[in-house]
């Protein structure tokens, strides 16, 4: 497993739980080091204590048991004394213990044993500290709850800080994402930002968008220019090829004919250039279409001629009163040059138009003895359909079209004017 997948769980996370992450476990660290610390203290200094005070009363006693030897009995539940030449041995676990300060451990507790010679015998002091057991248990719970809160508030505190941290991040985010250097021009962000690393990412932001709305002004100054420039030369091949019709015989009107549907294909193209040149019309006023359906008529009364010399039947199935944000001129465009596509390859057969309230559907009905050469258009790709700009003009006014071969050769294009 390389790197890039063992980071890809950690990738999932948010920033803001990161940093959570972060301070729980600062936050269990630094009570974890506290609790330690603690327990080391705390015992140290009950040891250090509990020895302070079996050698002081240990020494009382012994001074006792030398001057009367007597074995003392001291009035206390921690303190015992054992004095074998006194008739009180002491328990077997400590008989054998040398003269000094011993910590003796078993299932009762723990025990601190202070053994003495002296000249009446060998003196026993025993300190029997169990009940400390208890309070070390109480001290380990509570240093527990200590570690659990104290995690979980540096978790708390660490979402609560990184939300407000990383708000500017966010408002940069939101921003960045409604941005339209295309179609509204270069909008500033770095302005509303302080100078830091907020700042520079946006400033970045900035720089960005800049060479983005530079490439495109020059995409569509391009695009302008050169499809104005090939109208004046396109405009002189049509009234060139119409001249030649009116004195043409039969043997050439046919491929004058093929000419002119060449250069009414390249019409539709150059329409299409221009439509994408103008990218700011969607702000424009003016752009709305009171009827889609005129439109489409409009569409296939230009285009008779050419629908006819293909032999192709026309159904036009149309729903008056269906307005679109949108220019008529962009909409004649777009379904021009799906006739174009859907027909290019047709040779007879049965085209269908529909329109409805948010969609207009193109389909082409092969003949029974169109097949084979429906198949072949069916085939073909988007390159010799001229589709790609189609596209283009659909996604900046947010249709969406859809391409679907059919059985038997038929074809069908949907402009989805209401795409979810």
């Amino acid at each position: 497993m390389n790197d890039a997948s063992r980071a890809m769980p950690y990738r999932r996370v948010s920033l803001r739980a990161r940093v959570a992450i972060t301070f729980a476990a600062l936050g269990l660290v630094v009570t974890t080091c506290v609790a330690l610390t603690a327990i080391h203290f705390s015992d140290s200094y009950v040891h250090r204590l509990v020895d302070e005070m079996l050698r002081v009363e240990g020494d009382y006693l012994r001074e006792r048991f030398a001057a009367d030897g007597r074995t003392p009995h001291p009035h206390t539940k921690h303190f015992y004394v054992y004095s074998p030449v006194t008739g009180t041995p002491p328990p077997p676990d400590i008989t054998s213990l040398a003269p000094g300060l011993h910590e003796v451990g078993d299932q009762r507790g723990e025990r601190h044993v202070a053994v003495y010679e002296t000249a009446a015998g060998r003196l026993y002091v025993v300190l029997d500290i169990g009940l400390e057991s208890v309070r070390e248990r109480r001290l380990f719970r509570d240093l527990c709850a200590l570690v659990l809160l104290g995690t979980g508030l540096s978790a708390w505190l660490g979402w609560l800080w990184a939300g407000r941290a990383i708000e500017p991040v966010r408002r940069l985010a939101r921003q960045v994402e409604v941005l339209e250097p295309s179609r509204r021009g270069v909008a500033m962000l770095a302005s509303g930002f302080a100078v830091d690393e907020v700042g520079a990412l946006a400033q970045a932001f900035d720089r960005y968008q800049g060479k983005l709305y530079e490439y495109v002004r020059r995409e569509r100054a391009f695009t302008a220019d050169a499809s104005h420039e090939l109208r004046t030369p396109l405009a002189v091949i049509r009234g060139a090829i119409e001249v030649m019709l009116d004195s043409a015989d039969a043997a050439n009107e046919a491929r004058l004919k093929r000419m002119q549907r060449g250069a009414d294909e390249l019409r539709d193209l150059l329409d299409a250039l221009l439509v994408l040149a103008r990218g700011d019309e969607t702000e424009a006023v003016g752009g709305h279409t009171p009827d889609l359906d005129v439109v489409v008529g409009n569409v296939l009364r230009e285009r008779a001629d050419s629908l006819r010399a293909k032999h192709l039947q026309v159904l036009h199935e149309g729903v008056s009163g269906i307005s679109v944000a949108a220019p008529p001129r962009v909409l004649g465009v777009v379904i021009a040059n799906l006739l174009r596509a859907v027909t290019q390859f047709a040779e007879g057969g049965l085209l269908r138009v529909q329109v409805s309230a948010d969609a207009v559907h193109i389909t082409r009905q092969a003949g029974a003895a169109n097949r084979g050469a429906a198949d072949a258009g069916a085939e073909a790709s988007d390159r010799i359909l001229g589709l790609s700009m189609i596209r283009r003009v659909c996604e900046r006014w947010g249709w969406k079209l859809e391409e679907t071969p059919l059985r038997d050769g038929d074809y069908n294009f949907s402009l989805l004017l209401r795409a979810g």
